[in-house]
C-alpha cells in the first residue's frame, strides 16, 4: 500500500508536532523539577540559616547573661568592699574620736587644781601640811584661777 505524499508529510508533521510536544513537555518537565529541586534547596538553607540563627541567638543570651551575671558578683563584691572599708573606717574613727576625747580630758584636768592647791585671792596657792606657797607659771608669774580650775595648765 501506497501512501500519497501528502500523508506522509501530514504523518511527518504530526511526528513533528508530536515531538515538539513531547520536547515541550519534558522541558517544563525538567523546569518543574529543576524549580522542586531549588525550592527545597532553598527551604533547606532558610531551615539552617533560622537553626544557625536561633543558636547564634541562644548562644548571645547564654553569653549576656553570663555577663549580667558576673557584673552583679562584681557589684557585689564591691559593695562588700565598701561596706567593710567604711566598718574599717568607722572603727578607726570611733577610736581617734575616743583618743581625741581622752587628750581633751587630759588637758583639761592639767587645769584642774589638785587636792593641796586652793584658788586663794585669785591665784594657784599650794598648800603643804601648814605652809602655803604661790604656784608660778612657765613665765615666771603666779598662776590665776577661778574656782577649781587655773587659766595655764598646772602639770
Amino acid at each position: 500500500m501506497v501512501m500519497p505524499l501528502s500523508w506522509k508529510i501530514g504523518a511527518g508533521v504530526a511526528g513533528l508536532i508530536v515531538a515538539v510536544l513531547a520536547w515541550n513537555g519534558l522541558s517544563q518537565y525538567l523546569a518543574a523539577r529543576h524549580a522542586d529541586e531549588v525550592m527545597r534547596d532553598s527551604a533547606r538553607s532558610a531551615e539552617l540559616d533560622a537553626q544557625q540563627a536561633k543558636a547564634h541567638a541562644q548562644q548571645s543570651r547564654a553569653q549576656l547573661a553570663a555577663d549580667l551575671k558576673q557584673q552583679r558578683e562584681d557589684l557585689s563584691d564591691t559593695y562588700q568592699q565598701v561596706n567593710e572599708q567604711a566598718r574599717q573606717y568607722q572603727a578607726e574613727q570611733a577610736v581617734r574620736l575616743e583618743r581625741q576625747r581622752q587628750e581633751e580630758l587630759r588637758v583639761q584636768e592639767s587645769y584642774r587644781l589638785d587636792r593641796n592647791q586652793q584658788c586663794v585671792g585669785g591665784v594657784v596657792i599650794n598648800r603643804n601640811g601648814t605652809s602655803f606657797t604661790q604656784v608660778f607659771g612657765k613665765d615666771g608669774a603666779p598662776i590665776p584661777c577661778r574656782g577649781d580650775l587655773a587659766t595655764e595648765p598646772l602639770r
